[in-house]
């Protein structure tokens, strides 16, 4: 059996910034509030799976949450939810599924959502508009306009494993790009000139995981090409001012390290100069420009991390 659990703020507060973007583009939405949804399959009473669900999901001090075993009741106000395609990876879900399992529920699987609940009634028209363009990513979310609790879960396809080869060694320059286009690889010509001269070398076609495997390694958003590249600085008269053979690391990184290595020191004033000499033997940057992530000592027994991530949605599908 799949339960909802519902969970929202006990002092509810409204979603400021996305009823004044909606309203800038022409809806009156009234007051907007959002829950967390948890859809969770297990068998199990309903008073268990209160206590344990609500327990785990839900601050006690800030939050309340709701568990329902029938789809609760919609109200006069409109609702847009929205929850993720099956297949589509959630770790908040994952997180949830183990939590809930080391409690003692025998949980099947955790899927979960978001709701949206408008103070003035709206038109299918608006919601679906509102949806589409300001909640939902239509490649790995599903919309709907009522409290969602569906019997079962869907699932993903199975799709018969199939091994497809590429034709790419006998290709001209020009359908070599044609295929990186068409194909989404978004290589450019040498990018693709360089694959094709591999598999020649290699004598057969690369497989089509193959090829996207490259694509994607390869890629601005995994590999970061623009920041690791050579680039020239030019004044307004086109003449070059300033050359980088690795934009990131004689930038970004240059300073890093300069300000690890106490390059800046002079720039400090005497006292605060011996203040650093005093310290020198326990630098400050423990880990910098790894795993996406710096750690900084915080003081002789602790450390901070701070983790920047670069990646755009939908990044799991």
């Amino acid at each position: 059996m799949i339960y909802r659990v519902d969970v929202s703020a006990r002092i509810e507060t409204e979603a400021a910034v996305l009823r004044r973007e909606l309203g800038e583009a022409g809806y009156d939405t009234g007051a907007i509030h959002e829950r967390r949804i948890f859809l969770i399959d297990v068998d199990a009473k309903p008073a268990q799976v209160r206590d344990v669900a609500v327990a785990l999901l839900a601050d006690p001090v800030a939050e309340r949450a709701e568990v329902f075993d029938a789809a609760p009741p919609q109200g006069s106000s409109s609702v847009i939810e929205v929850h993720l395609k099956p297949g589509v990876m959630d770790p908040v879900a994952a997180t949830a599924e183990a939590a809930l399992r080391d409690l003692g529920l025998a949980v099947r699987e955790v899927r979960t959502g978001r709701a949206f609940g408008f103070g003035r009634h709206l038109d299918r028209s608006s919601l679906e508009s509102i949806a589409k363009r300001y909640l939902a990513n239509s490649v790995v979310e599903t919309v709907y306009f009522e409290p969602h609790l569906p019997s079962d879960f869907a699932h993903a396809r199975v799709a018969e494993f199939e091994v497809r080869h590429v034709p790419i060694r006998d290709l001209a320059d020009s359908q070599l790009t044609t295929l990186s286009r068409d194909g989404h690889l978004f290589l450019n010509l040498v990018e693709m000139q360089a694959v094709q001269a591999y598999y020649r070398e290699q004598g057969r076609e690369p497989t089509d995981v193959e090829l996207e495997t490259l694509a994607q390694t390869w890629s601005e958003h995994c590999v970061h090409k623009t920041l690791k590249s050579a680039v020239e600085v030019v004044d307004e008269t086109g003449a070059v001012v300033r050359r980088y053979n690795n934009l990131i690391k004689e930038t970004i990184f240059q300073s890093t390290m300069d300000l690890i290595r106490g390059v800046s020191a002079p720039l400090l004033s005497s006292d605060a100069q011996h203040e650093r000499g005093a310290h020198a033997t326990k630098p400050f940057a423990l880990s910098v420009f790894k795993d996406n992530a710096g750690v900084i000592a915080f003081d002789d027994e602790d450390a901070v991390c701070f983790k920047v991530e670069t990646h755009n949605r939908p990044s799991a599908i």
